[in-house]
């Protein structure tokens, strides 16, 4: 997107240290802008370059305080310089220069060409009478809103010695003009659907990829499904075609097996889960924890104090291993299974209909089985309630955690602990793992169903209700990784995850374009992503102790569409780590409801500014309300908020900041232009 500028006001001393000036390096060829400073004897000069000053051999004697173009015809043994043209007087025209400069190059005089030529003189950045050709080309094919952008895309290629192309030029000019990457993208998902020639199986990989880059929180809402579809088909009270559809949706998407019904559903949930290996990271020590529990109440060993409480996955477990072999549970073990029920990280209510059905398994005459069935159907019901919505605001809540460790009983609302209880996810990991929630989704919404349409709402509409910056933060986690924008660098990591890695849209467009096999539609639609992707690290620096990082994210939450450059400044420790004290980051946004924005926060000694720059004169309003929460969402990472700011866009002059050489743009990490 064209962004209209923000003043430049930031002071490089608000980052730290900034690196001193770097001598010039100049290769064979370049054409630059010098003033002679004093002459010495052998044909030897001073010459002034910018803000910087070498010695060179000159061709022909030239006098002192005059200025010239130069190209330079060797380096070593020492720097050697051709006159090219000059000498030029201290009141003649830049418009003077520049027509002399091109007739002695033979370079067309088009406006093009002399903006060029302007821009690099300016800028005192040496460049070739190639690039200056292939750049005049590229600046004729832009438009003239973003020549100033073409001309910082064509700067960057020259400063990091790449060859003007136009694939590279718009890498560059995709990041320079902060223009999103979901245009692109969904060129790209059109081209695949259509392309025939490419297999099956890379067709259904890249579209699964691209679906999962924009639908960043699909395994969030596809969890979401998975405790509404759960928590349909155990309610008795909800009509029995309702739950029958619910069965089947599972079903399709391969979470319950095909043998599962209405009748046998709570004892195929405590099979699959008691039974499963639990490939979880940390699910091994669980499993010994419950085993031990599971011995300690069939009278193997004594339990201990500090014995940790078990969770309804673990009580399953146990449960079913003190059944195994047996018609009924035996009164030692009923009362043993009460104590560890009155232990365990359960919702009151809970802990109660269990006792309750321990009562009655011992007053009648219930089969084992049948016990186990109730258990799971009242267990795998709470865990799914759990999920939703109308459950968030209970008093206490069965462990949300993630790991399989000790549940905690929460004593308040706590919708986003950390996303889906331990039996859920058991019910996942014996039935294939997380993959299977963005297949539920797709099955979802395949389907006609009117109360299958119903369930995939509410689950888009309990992950709204949940959103908070985690939730994003881990989507953006979630699309840098899918869209393999580290690639490289994964691949140069002391331990890579090459399947990892492999899984990802970047490698795949790369082994897509280097089989040639694709149509030339999706070719070009690939070369353009991988373009765009490569640019972003090309457009990130480093300095010494400063860095800029730049990256784009097209993000889409729960159907709201945001196109989101990042650029962040900031200076390296000793210890190679980032400083998180000092600091800046700009948020170019492109929204759906207030359209362009920017966020420029800034960092100093953990003190926080935040300016917002947008049109809206009501945002402002709006602003304020949310102020306190930021305030306090700071304060808990140990940050203070000084001041949030509002202000509207406005057009300013632009005035090409001087660059030192070797050409790194001249920012060293300080300086933005929109």
């Amino acid at each position: 997107m064209n962004n209209p500028s923000i003043p430049k006001n930031l002071n490089p001393a608000n980052l730290g240290n900034v690196q001193p000036s770097q001598p010039a390096q100049l290769r064979e060829g370049q054409l630059f802008h010098g003033t002679i400073k004093q002459l010495y004897p052998g044909e030897m000069a001073e010459v002034q370059i910018g803000n910087q000053k070498l010695n060179a051999k000159l061709e022909v004697p030239l006098k002192t305080g005059d200025s010239y173009y130069f190209q330079v015809k060797a380096t070593e043994p020492e720097l050697q310089l051709k006159l090219v043209s000059g000498p030029h007087a201290q009141g003649e025209s830049q418009s003077a220069k520049i027509g002399s400069l091109l007739d002695t190059l033979q370079l067309t005089k088009t406006p093009e060409m002399r903006k060029l030529v302007d821009f690099f003189m300016k800028q005192q950045i040496p460049i070739t009478r190639d690039s200056l050709v292939a750049g005049e080309a590229l600046l004729r094919q832009t438009a003239p809103g973003q020549q100033q952008e073409a001309l910082q895309s064509i700067r960057k290629l020259v400063s990091l010695k790449l060859p003007i192309t136009q694939q590279l030029f718009q890498a560059m000019m995709g990041v320079e003009t902060k223009a999103g990457l979901g245009s692109v993208l969904d060129a790209l998902q059109q081209a695949v659907s259509a392309d025939s020639k490419i297999t099956p199986t890379q067709k259904t990989d890249l579209q699964t990829i691209l679906q999962q880059v924009k639908q960043p929180l699909l395994e969030t809402n596809g969890g979401k499904l998975l405790a509404q579809s759960l928590a349909t088909a155990l309610d008795k009270l909800s009509p029995p075609e309702l739950r029958f559809q619910a069965v089947q949706l599972l079903k399709t998407a391969g979470i319950l097996p095909a043998q599962t019904s209405l009748a046998n559903l709570p004892a195929v949930l405590a099979n699959l889960v008691s039974s499963s290996q639990n490939t979880l990271a940390q699910m091994p020590s669980v499993e010994n924890r419950a085993s031990q529990q599971a011995a300690s109440y069939l009278g193997a060993t004594a339990p201990s104090e500090n014995t940790p409480a078990m969770d309804a996955k673990q009580l399953l477990t146990a449960l079913q291993q003190a059944l195994t072999g047996a018609a009924k549970l035996t009164p030692g073990g009923s009362a043993e299974l009460q104590r560890l029920i009155q232990q365990a990280g359960l919702p009151v209510t809970v802990k109660t209909q269990l006792m309750n059905l321990l009562t009655v398994h011992s007053q009648k005459n219930e089969t084992a089985n049948t016990l186990f069935s109730k258990f799971s159907e009242t267990l795998f019901s709470e865990a799914a309630k759990q999920m939703l919505p109308s459950q968030n605001t209970a008093q206490s809540s069965l462990s949300l955690n993630t790991s399989g460790s000790t549940p905690v009983v929460n004593t308040s609302p706590t919708p986003t602990q950390a996303g889906m209880p331990a039996l859920l996810q058991a019910l996942l990991e014996a039935q294939g793992g997380p993959d299977k929630l963005p297949i539920l989704v797709k099955q979802a919404l395949q389907s006609n169903a009117p109360v299958i349409q119903s369930f995939v709402a509410a689950a888009e509409a309990a992950t709204s209700e949940e959103l908070s910056g985690s939730t994003v933060k881990q989507a953006i986690q979630s699309v840098l990784a899918r869209l393999g924008v580290h690639y490289e660098a994964g691949l140069a990591s002391k331990e890579p995850h090459i399947a990892q890695i492999q899984d990802s849209l970047k490698p795949q467009l790369i082994a897509l374009l280097q089989e040639g096999v694709a149509g030339a539609a999706l070719r070009e639609a690939a070369e353009t992503v991988v373009s765009r992707l490569n640019g972003q690290p090309l457009q990130s620096t480093e300095s010494g102790v400063q860095q800029q990082i730049i990256m784009q994210v097209p993000l889409q939450l729960q159907g709201k569409r945001i196109d989101a450059t990042l650029e962040w400044n900031g200076r390296m420790k000793e210890d190679g780590k980032i400083d998180p004290d000092h600091a800046r980051v700009l948020f170019y946004l492109d929204l759906e409801a207030i359209h362009k924005t920017v966020v420029d926060m800034q960092v100093q000694n953990k003190v926080v500014t935040v300016t917002i720059f947008n049109e809206d004169p009501t945002l402002k309003m709006a602003g304020e309300l949310l102020k306190d929460r930021l305030s306090e969402g700071l304060d808990a990472e140990g940050y203070r908020l000084s001041a949030v700011r509002f202000k509207p866009f406005h057009e300013e002059a632009s005035t090409p900041t001087k660059s030192i050489l070797p050409t790194d743009g001249g920012k060293q990490g300080v300086d933005f232009r929109i």
